[in-house]
């Protein structure tokens, strides 16, 4: 393959008619062999396409000539020089409009907190995000230079957002987008629930599925939508009991079964079961240290606090 530099040699030996009868033919081969029927890609630039487009024509039309009878056949390295000014302008946009170079393929950044942990990380833009324990968040190169996007794969994450009127954060969750300028909120969006939650700490965010705005909300309320139907609804929630999670504790108030259960896969990783109905009939009060607790301590607890027994056998464990 012959490096850019030679070929661009070769041109203006051609056009200058300093070229070898082998390095001519060279020339006229690759002329013809142009397939002046495909589309440039650089067309597709809306904005750029016309400023090109019309420095070509100008310089084109300079250069054919007008017979009073009638219009001269235009030779054909007169046409080659038109292609290099055509090549040049074309290299030469890429600098003036940098969107026009060859774009860089993205990159993912992706962040998992692992089990038993509380992880906070800073995004490009200053923004904090908390991430729960087994929680997954994703977002590519082109955070905070031209957008602010992020994906929240599984899981449940606290966002405290830097201000940029000119760049909206952005968080999807499943099929919810939930965007803001400057504020503070909770998203929960696990694939086994049958609802995301959006929660607002402060300030205002606006919430909208796949077909349209869903809401604004405001601070101190809460947006549970339906997986299933699409369906919401909006109340406010105790921030003491949702958010305890941020500050590395696992807090439950009178909590059913199942919302203990949940807790625990959440944090922890595990799955609780049991079959005994007077078991999932109680209602459990929870206030441990996330990381310097461990899912042994917690049972040892519950066992002795409620008066049940249980069995831990790898991630599962029975109660009974």
């Amino acid at each position: 393959m012959m490096k850019l530099y030679n070929r661009v040699k070769l041109l203006g030996q051609y056009l200058g008619g300093k070229a070898g009868e082998d390095e001519n033919k060279l020339v006229d081969d690759w002329y013809h062999s142009v397939d002046d029927t495909r589309p440039i890609g650089l067309w597709e630039e809306e904005g750029k396409k016309n400023a090109i487009k019309g420095g070509i024509q100008l310089y084109i039309l300079e250069r054919i000539n007008y017979h009073d009878a009638g219009r001269k056949v235009v030779p054909m390295r007169s046409w080659i020089t038109a292609a290099a000014c055509i090549a040049s302008l074309l290299i030469g946009a890429t600098w003036f409009f940098p969107g026009l170079r060859s774009r860089q393929p993205l990159t993912y950044v992706t962040v998992t907190a692992p089990y038993s942990e509380i992880k906070q990380i800073v995004l490009p833009d200053s923004s904090r995000v908390w991430l729960k324990s087994g929680t997954t968040l994703q977002y590519n190169s082109q955070y905070g230079k031209q957008n602010r996007l992020l994906e929240l794969l599984e899981g449940e994450a606290f966002f405290e957002v830097q201000k940029d009127h000119a760049r909206p954060f952005i968080v999807k969750a499943g099929k919810l987008e939930t965007k803001v300028l400057g504020t503070s909120f909770n998203i929960q969006a696990y694939c086994n629930r049958p609802s995301i939650q959006v929660w607002v700490q402060h300030g205002q965010v606006q919430v909208s599925d796949s077909l349209q705005v869903l809401t604004e909300l405001s601070k101190g309320k809460r947006l549970q939508w339906n997986v299933n139907d699409g369906q919401f609804r909006i109340d406010s929630l105790n921030w003491k009991q949702a958010l305890a999670w941020q500050q590395g504790i696992l807090l439950l108030e009178s909590a059913t079964f199942s919302e203990l259960a949940d807790e625990l896969q959440e944090i922890y990783g595990v799955t609780l079961v049991t079959n005994n109905t007077d078991i999932r009939g109680q209602h459990y009060d929870v206030k441990f240290f996330i990381q310097k607790t461990s899912i042994s301590d917690i049972m040892t607890t519950l066992a002795e606090v409620h008066g049940i027994r249980y069995k831990i056998n790898g991630k599962t464990i029975t109660l009974y």
